[in-house]
């Protein structure tokens, strides 16, 4: 059967699905199986999707991150943890929107896959100060994670791009640095437009008592950081250390074992929600049945041969290919070595043209179900996926506009 068939089934498949509600990761499995079956994928093939898409280093990391990140929310809210983050940020800088998107920023920069869940109730602790929507903390929580993304240089996709071009990181964020910015700023003027008002906080400002809470209270975050960042520690590992020591936190001067026993028997089973891991396993496979079936490749071809204007092809096709991969570094793979030999290698306009291809494969990847953070920020949340997007694609369309007009301006010159 045609590409475009399957391709269209599966999403319609999918959309259905959305519409009935169902869990995203049993939405994205029943996807992966309509693309299949479409595609007239026979039995050994669909085995060997499940096999690849599950039994792999990312897959099983990411399920076990989601777990126990779960399980590191749930005590950081149990033990009171998030409460004291956003009242001491609250008392230090003052403004708790600057709070709802400094929280998702900073643990972005953690660059973990899926680690949009961590923030996520940070956000939903500053939301709920503010009295936003659900739909409009998630969004906040889900923008303002990965905005940086399109010229954070450790972002390993970046990186990939860079080593795939021959580009050097630095012109990357260069081109691309307008582009967070704007997101940045047309993000909080639109996600934040009905809360200028009550948002100042009456607490009595920076003092060093105030800076110490504020470090005990996100300690086991920043033991999560310094392990993953500057020790390279494998990232499951490294959340177990963080949950220790958010067990520790916070414990009374009296009765401590008492509590400990009382912390392991009433914190860590909750915490653990195997909907979320759900997600990890829908996203995984239907994925790994787009790459069984080759209709990301075919799609990318027929356009391809449409005769349009390169920075057209450049918008519409690393949008797409990123949307339906929802894996920035894959999409990467497949754009890259399509269109360098597009793109003359001499040429001023070479970076700025690869600089707005990785733009576009970004923006795809942010508002892509098939995006861990994106399906486990909307799981976390319990939003409508269609709400969801509806918030998320003016502040895209604004981003990918000012990626095309930056990019025709270089191609001037």
């Amino acid at each position: 059967m045609p590409w475009f068939i399957a391709l269209s089934g599966s999403i319609v498949a999918i959309l259905i699905c959305i519409y009935r509600k169902l869990n995203t990761g049993l939405t994205m499995l029943i996807g992966a199986i309509a693309l299949g079956l479409l595609a007239r994928l026979n039995i050994s093939g669909f085995l060997e999707v499940v096999i690849n898409g599950l039994w792999n280093s990312v897959t099983i990391m990411l399920i076990i991150s989601i777990l126990l990140l779960g399980v590191l929310g749930h005590i950081l809210k149990a033990t009171g943890a998030l409460e004291e983050i956003i009242l001491n940020l609250n008392a230090l800088v003052t403004d708790i929107r600057i709070i709802a998107v400094a929280m998702p920023m900073m643990i972005g920069m953690l660059t973990v896959p899926g680690g949009a869940i961590l923030s996520a109730p940070l956000c939903a602790e500053a939301g709920s100060r503010l009295k936003a929507s659900p739909v409009r903390q998630a969004v906040i929580n889900n923008w303002f994670r990965h905005v940086l993304y399109f010229m954070f240089p450790l972002f390993p996709s970046l990186i990939i791009a860079s080593e795939l071009s021959g580009v050097s990181l630095s012109r990357f964020f260069i081109h691309n640095l307008p582009l967070t910015v704007i997101g940045t700023v047309f993000g909080f003027f639109l996600l934040f437009r009905d809360y200028s008002g009550s948002t100042k906080s009456s607490g009595p400002g920076f003092t060093w008592p105030r800076m110490g809470l504020l470090f005990k209270s996100i300690l086991p975050l920043i033991l999560i950081l310094i392990l993953v960042v500057f020790f390279n520690v494998y990232f499951p590992f490294a959340l177990l250390a963080g949950i220790i020591l958010a067990l520790f936190n916070y414990l009374p001067a009296k009765g401590r074992g008492r509590e400990l026993i009382f912390r392991l028997r009433t914190m860590l089973l909750p915490g653990i929600k195997f909907s979320v891991a759900l997600v990890i396993v829908g996203i995984m496979i239907y994925k790994e049945m787009l790459s069984q079936t080759g209709v990301i490749t075919d799609m990318t071809n027929v356009v391809l041969e449409m005769g349009l204007p390169v920075i057209v092809l450049i918008a519409v096709i690393s949008f797409l290919v990123g949307m339906l991969t929802g894996d920035n570094s894959a999409s990467v793979v497949i754009l890259f070595p399509l269109f360098m030999p597009l793109i003359p290698a001499g040429a001023a306009v070479y970076p700025a043209y690869l600089a707005f291809l990785y733009a576009g494969s970004t923006a795809g990847h942010i508002i892509s179900p098939a995006h861990p953070c994106f399906s486990l920020t909307r799981e976390y949340y319990g939003v409508d996926t269609t709400k969801f997007m509806a918030l998320t694609l003016p502040m895209l369309a604004v981003v990918m506009a000012a990626g095309f007009l930056i990019t025709l301006m270089f191609g001037y010159h």
